[in-house]
């Protein structure tokens, strides 16, 4: 069993503890069900009882799935994993974007695995800078905000654990390299 990452916030927002979440799934068959199976379940049952109860019923399957063994923290339904980081700046998203773009696209390799089809995409609200990987995976480099901005690394549909594991490790340093030599000092 794995420890479920935000029970504390679902029970908050279902008035509902984690354990009678758990005996509920239980006796639902909830086990022996798809990630969707369980998700529709909980859409149904969450349905006049709380706002963005979709959202909140795919939460709950996420958390559940972890505490029955069937995923762990950071694995998507499909057995792939996704890793995030993101540091906020004090400098335009337009000046951001095109220092991370322009840094980027200078690498041949990340982490020893060449960047394909390299690609970037804006609209009003953010500007995005992408590339995949032969193993299937996907990574964007995403800045949102105006004066002050937001720039969030994720890497999606990663093979294994482990290879997610040092793949955050790798966009950490990055971006605090990037954070480093744009800051003003």
């Amino acid at each position: 069993m794995t420890k479920p990452i935000n029970t504390e916030s679902i029970e908050k927002a279902t008035n509902k503890s984690w354990d009678k979440w758990v005996q509920d799934l239980d006796a639902a068959g909830g086990q022996a069900m798809s990630h969707t199976e369980l998700a529709e379940w909980l859409k149904n049952e969450l349905s006049d009882k709380i706002e963005s109860h979709a959202w909140w019923a795919q939460s709950i399957t996420v958390a559940y799935e972890q505490h029955i063994g069937k995923r762990i923290p950071g694995q998507l339904a499909d057995g792939t994993f996704e890793i995030a980081v993101s540091k906020s700046l004090s400098i335009d998203r337009g000046v951001a974007f095109s220092k991370i773009s322009s840094l980027l696209s200078g690498y041949d390799k990340f982490n020893g695995s060449e960047p394909l089809k390299q690609r970037v995409s804006e609209t009003p609200k953010r500007s995005n800078w992408r590339c995949d990987f032969a193993d299937g995976s996907k990574f964007a480099a995403t800045v949102e905000g105006s004066n002050n901005s937001k720039i969030v690394l994720s890497h999606t549909a990663i093979p294994s654990k482990e290879s997610a594991d040092e793949w955050k490790i790798y966009w950490k340093n990055l971006l605090e390299e990037f954070v480093k030599s744009v800051s003003p000092e």
